[in-house]
């Protein structure tokens, strides 16, 4: 979804400022979808109030500067029900753990199966989190989405520590500089050796 569309979303229950809307965006649930910045949210109010989607009205503050808070237009909300109609793009999941865990060749077998005991422990805390949290879930939609979400967290984690042991047994102690030298001279010298 684009900046515009999340704004809207973010809008369509309370008026709220730039910064609302921002902060709006960074927590859960809207967080878990997708990443924006202060520098995509204020052109985009821009173009959503001259395009009428959007309306902003000055409210002042005591010692400080007008706060400028909108508020979703009819339009607005038809506009992000025909953005919310379109095909959703495809995902793009981005994880520096499987990154990590994809270059592991290159680690000493103690650090990567130390990411893999953090990156359990982080999915253990998120769990508890969402269950502390399951009953402030109301919305049959919100819920369902909630209930996906839950069982990623909880389907990794019993991944991760169902398979741990393969890393254990797999990866090998990274070779030093000398060690991959001589290997490379013994390879190079048996290559047209007949066995």
């Amino acid at each position: 979804m684009d900046t515009r569309t999340l704004c809207l979303a973010a809008l369509l229950r309370r008026e709220s400022s730039g910064y609302e809307i921002k902060k709006r965006l960074d927590e859960p649930p809207f967080c878990h979808f997708q990443d924006t910045g202060f520098g995509s949210i204020y052109p985009a109010l821009t173009r959503l109030a001259n395009e009428g989607l959007i309306e902003g009205e000055a409210h002042q503050q005591e010692k400080r500067p007008d706060k400028k808070v909108f508020n979703l237009t009819e339009a607005g909300r038809t506009h992000l029900i025909d953005a919310l109609m379109q095909p959703p793009g495809p995902d793009r999941f981005r994880s520096d753990f499987l990154f990590c865990l994809f270059m592991s060749d290159l680690l000493p077998r103690q650090h990567v199966l130390r990411l893999v005991d953090q990156r359990i422990a982080s999915l253990e805390q998120v769990i508890r989190e969402m269950e502390e949290c399951a009953d402030k879930v109301t919305r049959r939609a919100g819920r369902f989405v909630f209930d996906l979400g839950y069982s990623f967290y909880a389907n990794e984690r019993a991944f991760l520590i169902n398979n741990r042991h393969r890393l254990e047994e797999e990866t090998e102690e990274p070779r030093t500089e000398a060690e991959e030298a001589e290997r490379h001279d013994y390879h190079s010298h048996t290559a047209g050796s007949p066995l």
